[in-house]
């Protein structure tokens, strides 16, 4: 009797314990099949937030391109630039000159000025006096694995008036006048200067800062005899926000002077005003 007592009772434990491992299963493959949904609805959210906001930046470029263009249409903002008093020091004024100080205090003059000795190579157009150290420094970066490419170099005076007022249109005119020059105050002007980006120029404006190729011209732009103008932390002396792709032609004694020196202005090196409008 105690044997059969004894087997009914190790059956009913173990009848219970793959009743309980059974449902544990259960339980456990319904929380796979839970996790899995509630993983696809996520992802289906997410790629829903994706499209809205896609669709809203693509509304909003638009609706910045249809004010840029009726900026543009009327560029009243060339108004703003009185030719008589935009020289504050009144030295380094000489645009054709690798010692010109543009910058919010100090315009090019005349406003109308354009280079005479413009050369293009390697996608840039600049002064004569800077296009060949710049294309050692284009062939150096190449060999060294770290060509870049160029996005803007020379814009005239009337090229100027259609970038500024563009970007007025888009940001309006206190957020264009951190980021963009007003016609006349534009270093482009000069032909000294080039904006660069990756070899394949899908990595320009604040994406070059995070390329190998900025690191390079961080270590030898100097040598070539350019710096980058505008670093951050600088706002109130240069008047514009960083920009790790903006690079200035003031010869190789200057630029290599001010690296060992760390000055990071050429208003701090020429000792010259700077700042906002």
């Amino acid at each position: 009797m105690l044997v059969i007592v004894v087997v009914l009772s190790a059956g009913a434990f173990l009848l219970t314990s793959w009743l309980v491992s059974a449902k544990e299963a259960e339980i456990a493959e319904t929380q796979t099949q839970n996790a899995a949904t509630l993983a696809e609805l996520d992802q289906e959210i997410e790629e829903i937030k994706a499209r809205k906001a896609e669709e809203e930046r693509l509304r909003k470029l638009e609706e910045a391109k249809k004010t840029a263009a009726a900026v543009i249409a009327n560029p009243q903002k060339s108004s703003t630039i009185d030719a008589s008093t935009c020289n504050v020091s009144g030295t380094h004024n000489d645009p054709s000159q690798i010692d010109v100080l543009v910058n919010k205090k100090h315009c090019v003059q005349p406003l109308s000025y354009a280079p005479t000795d413009l050369v293009t190579a390697y996608g840039a157009t600049l002064s004569a006096k800077a296009i060949t150290q710049f294309k050692k420094m284009y062939e150096a970066a190449q060999a060294a694995g770290q060509g870049f490419s160029v996005t803007s170099s020379y814009r005239s005076y009337s090229t100027q008036v259609s970038t500024y007022n563009y970007w007025v249109g888009v940001s309006g005119a206190a957020g264009a006048d951190t980021y963009s020059a007003r016609p006349g105050y534009s270093e482009h002007q000069t032909g000294f200067v080039i904006d660069v980006a990756n070899a394949s120029g899908s990595c320009a404006l604040d994406c070059f800062g995070t390329t190998s190729q900025y690191q390079w011209m961080q270590k030898n732009a100097a040598k070539y005899g350019f710096i980058q103008r505008y670093y951050k932390g600088y706002d109130d002396i240069t008047g514009y926000t960083a920009e790790e792709w903006h690079y200035r032609y003031v010869g190789a004694d200057v630029a290599q002077d001010m690296k060992t020196k760390g000055v990071k202005t050429l208003e701090q090196y020429w000792g010259l005003p700077g700042g906002k409008y």
